[in-house]
């Protein structure tokens, strides 16, 4: 398919069964698991998922678009915002998130379409940056993103909080004042050095 075919637009309510299905697969990408899960767990949460593309649809400040082929088939998505580039400095960004384009139209220029639209809606609103959120497991789309000219920003960790807790308890407890740490020498090491007498030692 040539790639002037693909075309990228404001995704509509009519889109939101390929939005769920390309959500499905952004999810597998970064949690295997739990995206398999998350497809098993019944209507309910399928009902919930739908609900909250919904909510992305009618949000004003949420510009939910999809990159279509000439038969009007969504291939990827991706969600544009403005908001600060960086949480200590005021300078509004377009943020690009949940992008994702399906395995099956990989390599048909759909990415490269959707990071044209995000150039030209920060464009359009005269910002100068685009911020992209990628997964840092994600070796293939940190590899487009950075041909792009896209350069890594910050490094964002996250964790439970009962770990956090869990963690600082067992640094605390190890940790008491008057606690040394002492290094021994290798195997090998300790065979090198002159045998000492107990006068020349520490215990």
């Amino acid at each position: 398919m040539p790639r002037s075919a693909l075309r990228v637009r404001p995704a509509t309510a009519v889109d939101v069964p390929a939005l769920l299905a390309l959500g499905d697969e952004l999810r597998d990408g970064l949690l295997p698991d739990t995206g398999a899960r998350l497809r098993t767990t019944g209507a309910a949460t399928r009902g919930v998922l739908e609900q909250r593309y919904l909510e992305a649809l009618a949000d004003p400040d949420r510009h939910l678009v999809v990159v279509v082929n000439e038969d009007e088939e969504p291939l990827g998505m991706a969600l544009l915002t403005v908001a600060s580039a960086n949480a200590l400095l005021d300078l509004p960004a377009v943020h690009m998130s949940h992008a994702v384009v399906a395995d099956r139209h990989k390599r048909r220029g759909a990415g490269k379409a959707l990071v044209t639209a995000a150039a030209a809606y920060a464009e359009a609103r005269g910002l100068d940056q685009i911020v992209v959120s990628v997964h840092p497991g994600s070796r293939d789309a940190n590899r487009f993103f950075a041909r792009l000219g896209f350069a890594p920003l910050a490094v964002r960790r996250v964790a439970p909080v009962a770990v956090v807790r869990r963690r600082l308890a067992m640094g605390e407890s190890a940790r008491t004042p008057d606690h040394v740490v002492r290094s021994r020498p290798s195997r090998l090491a300790r065979r090198s050095l002159p045998t000492l007498g107990r006068a020349d030692t520490e215990v």
